[in-house]
């Protein structure tokens, strides 16, 4: 068998144990949380933002922000109709609807001219995504909100390090959501980061974060539903050592990105998905969109892939088309990149060679198939 050419994967070195073993030895008592504030505060200092809240995963930071801005029943909240079904599951756990919309075709991040046009009176927010790492179009949706009165969320999941005309990405809207789940570039195996400079959103996240805890009238008095969405400190002390290595992983994204497109640019029938002036992508998961010209079958293709144990993945299905949701939204960008979209292995193991398997492997299985 083949040396597994993995999807997604961490780079850990003697930091990340140093720190993990540390938080295990020494992170109790008063040292319980020490490790969870340092990573807020580093990670706040980073993104160039007032505050953050350390969580347990992306999800709930999300489900948080939008808890927070006080959502619900009656609201409407503009979605990118191709994302991890968690951008849309958090909006709908809080009984507002999601309007589903399409995609740029050359970023894969939602498209201004679809959220005009899917504005109603009762359109309340609008969630972003910086998919896979390339940013979204952030002047204009700002502009856009700023004219109809909307909150903006960014959904930033895979995009920690990715910028926007210079800017982090993740200060640009009322509040964003980071993740540091295994496949991202910086890990802690689930974890996540709320951030804002809002101090009554950070506040009220953080209220609902620990279950709504005030000992207004008694130890261990609640005031309200929360929920138990902090970050324990053994997981904190690994993201501290993953974010603070975060130009060296950025980099190491960034190159393997390099090798893809150097031996891919000029294959017929491919389009890669590459940064476009005055964005900078992290490049969390390479990706591609085979064109009509490819005859191959894309399910096929990644399954002889997978038989050479290179494991690359399909492009998301529409979320609009789940049963929680089915809505059926045509969103026809959204449509080819679920049919016709690959992403590519990119953990953080691979080395030139490798990729140069997965070229050779892919580009003689799109036209000899």
């Amino acid at each position: 068998m083949n040396k597994r050419i993995s999807f997604a994967g961490p780079s850990i070195t003697d930091k990340e144990v140093s720190y993990v073993l540390d938080a295990v030895r020494n992170g109790w008592y008063e040292n319980y949380d020490q490790y969870t504030k340092r990573l807020e505060r580093a990670f706040a200092d980073y993104i160039g933002v007032k505050y953050a809240l350390a969580t347990h995963c992306c999800t709930v930071a999300l489900h948080l922000a939008a808890e927070a801005l006080e959502l619900g029943p009656g609201d409407e909240v503009i979605v990118p109709d191709f994302s991890w079904v968690a951008t849309a599951y958090a909006v709908a756990y809080t009984g507002a609807t999601c309007v589903f919309v399409d995609i740029d075709p050359d970023t894969w991040t939602i498209d201004p001219q679809c959220i005009r046009q899917a504005i109603t009176p009762k359109t309340k927010a609008i969630m972003l995504v910086h998919t896979f790492g390339h940013p979204a179009d952030m002047d204009e949706i700002l502009k856009i909100a700023a004219e109809h009165g909307l909150f903006v969320i960014e959904d930033a999941a895979p995009a920690i390090g990715a910028t926007y005309k210079g800017k982090l990405v993740g200060g640009f809207g009322h509040v964003a959501c980071f993740s540091f789940q295994g496949a991202k570039m910086t890990v802690s195996g689930e974890g996540g980061m709320l951030v804002t400079n809002d101090e009554n959103i950070y506040r009220k996240a953080c209220l609902l974060a620990s279950m709504g805890r005030t000992d207004s009238k008694a130890v261990f008095w609640s005031d309200m539903l929360g929920f138990q969405y902090t970050m324990n400190n053994l997981t904190a002390a690994l993201a501290l050592a993953q974010l603070e290595r975060v130009d060296e992983l950025l980099a190491k994204k960034r190159q393997l990105f390099d090798y893809y497109y150097q031996r891919l640019k000029d294959v017929a029938g491919i389009k890669i998905i590459k940064e476009k002036p005055g964005y900078k992508s992290n490049y969390c998961y390479p990706s591609i969109l085979l064109d009509s010209t490819i005859t191959a079958n894309r399910d096929e293709i990644l399954a002889r892939l997978k038989d050479l144990n290179i494991h690359a993945r399909p492009g998301f299905p529409r979320m609009s088309l789940f049963p929680v949701f089915n809505q059926r939204f045509e969103n026809p960008v959204a449509k080819s990149v679920e049919q016709r979209g690959i992403s590519l292995p990119s953990a953080a193991n691979l080395t030139e060679a490798d990729i140069d398997f997965v070229c050779q492997n892919l580009i003689n299985l799109l036209h000899n198939s």
